[in-house]
């Protein structure tokens, strides 16, 4: 590494690692944009769009999607390349992994603030892998969902910008008072509402197979979701849908979005799910969208864990599209009620 040169970006990147970082902006949850999301997303429960729906669940208004959130951390990602990470393009950058664990959903009228930690950065030859966790806490400072992702940067000739002058100013360092980095490693979610699912956790066991469901999406589709999101999808000649057709290449999100919708499909509660991961492998499992076409969607589940005292369950979430494996790695982690007395 002390013989490499490296980019602009991957010495900012280097120079980051152990610090942590406040957005500046708060970002409002408006009924406006759950709806525009859960449209996207394909995510129909009455939830998403009634408030008597919401209220049946517990919620006094209405409820955003499981994987809302990346509208959050699109914005995230926008500020730090704005201010911290500027010898990166966003366009130039794209997810490994995600995992994503949920308090409790993000709710119309949230006003949410987040902090950011640098976990770990490393360099290759031709891109950089930077870890990133972060806390989303709401307007009393309850920290409610959470996020870690590792961002794969492709790299291009090292700029001019260096570490010294990149806004490394508005980073907190880590021996700040509190200490922010103990903050979000430490950071509980707040867990305090029983869920509201239609399955009988204690008929359920490993290996418990979920049913199947078909999802179709066009390319209008990935262009609604880039302009609700801020996530435009990618093309390449050697990307193509089957039978050499010219295709888009949907971002990852879209599709771990319509996953949590297909869990959703088989809890009927939006806020049961407490954690979801998913591995995206971008020249492996990608979903290719024909520009005049339909890609169609399969996505299977099944139970791989079950655990009676804390009353969860562990799914795989498996996602094909014209043969091709959607994700390196997909899973849910299901919460239930407590069971009444009989």
């Amino acid at each position: 590494m002390s013989n490499t040169v490296l980019s602009a970006g991957a010495e900012q990147a280097r120079a980051l690692v152990g610090r942590s970082y406040r957005c500046a902006r708060p970002f409002v949850v408006e009924r406006s944009r759950i709806r525009e999301f859960a449209r996207v997303v394909q995510a129909y429960h009455p939830a998403h769009w009634e408030e008597s729906a919401a209220a049946r669940l517990g919620f006094e208004t209405i409820m955003a999607p499981p994987t809302f959130a990346a509208l959050v951390w699109q914005q995230v990602r926008r500020e730090i390349l704005d201010t911290v990470l500027t010898g990166y393009r966003l366009d130039r950058i794209v997810h490994v992994d995600q995992t994503l664990d949920v308090g409790r959903p993000l709710l119309a009228g949230d006003v949410l603030t987040c902090d950011v930690h640098f976990e770990s950065f490393r360099h290759f030859h031709a891109f950089d892998v930077l870890t990133i966790t972060g806390v989303l806490r709401d307007r009393h400072g309850t920290p409610i969902q959470s996020a870690s992702t590792a961002l794969l940067a492709h790299t291009g000739e090292p700029g001019a910008t260096s570490a010294r002058d990149s806004g490394l100013g508005a980073v907190h360092a880590p021996d700040a008072d509190p200490p922010l980095a103990d903050t979000l490693h430490s950071a509980a979610l707040l867990r305090d509402r029983l869920p509201r699912t239609r399955v009988d956790f204690d008929r359920l066991a490993a290996d418990t197979e979920l049913p199947t469901l078909g999802v179709s999406i066009q390319a209008r589709d990935l262009a609604n979701y880039a302009r609700v999101v801020g996530d435009p999808p990618a093309a390449g000649p050697d990307r193509g849908a089957a039978g050499g057709r010219p295709a888009l290449i949907a971002p990852g999100m879209l599709v771990l979005g319509l996953a949590a919708g297909y869990v959703t499909s088989w809890t009927s509660d939006p806020a049961a799910v407490t954690k979801y991961r998913a591995e995206f492998a971008n020249q492996v499992h990608y979903l290719a969208v024909p520009r005049a076409d339909t890609a169609d969607i399969e996505f299977k589940g099944r139970v791989i864990a079950c655990d009676r005292r804390r009353r969860t369950a562990t799914v795989t979430i498996d996602a094909r599209s014209q043969g091709r494996k959607l994700f390196g790695y997909a899973s849910a982690e299901v919460r239930f009620a407590p069971s009444l007395p009989r």
